[in-house]
């Protein structure tokens, strides 16, 4: 059975790459544009973790991983982002980790496979 990653990118290209690298490494995917598709999609199944961008229209990847906590969900949330890292600071107790852009996708999903074979 496969792992299945969300992951929520407004930037349509980042999204596809990130869901296409994925598709290629055995994840089934769900992408979604902004924080309020995550929410819903995290209501609707069941994720082995879960890949945000911090800043997005509508509810950003911040606020939408709080509410994930505040609703006892326990999925590992990745954030990434391409604001600086002292601005992070404020957030980064939210996530699992934080990656900044631009984001190697070999690297990131090193780190997702060390997080789902646990």
């Amino acid at each position: 059975m496969s792992k299945r990653v969300l992951i929520a990118e407004d930037e349509q290209v980042a999204r596809e790459l990130l869901s296409e690298f994925a598709v290629n490494h055995g994840y089934e995917v769900t992408a979604v544009s902004n924080g309020i598709d995550l929410l819903k999609a995290v209501t609707e199944k069941k994720f082995d973790v879960v890949i945000t961008d911090l800043m997005m229209a509508g509810l950003d990847g911040v606020s939408a991983a709080k509410i994930m906590k505040f609703q006892d969900n326990t999925t590992p949330i990745i954030a990434l982002t391409g604001v600086s890292e002292h601005d992070v600071l404020l957030v980064q107790d939210s996530f699992t980790r934080i990656y900044h852009k631009p984001v190697n996708a070999g690297e990131l999903f090193y780190y997702v496979g060390t997080l789902l074979v646990k």
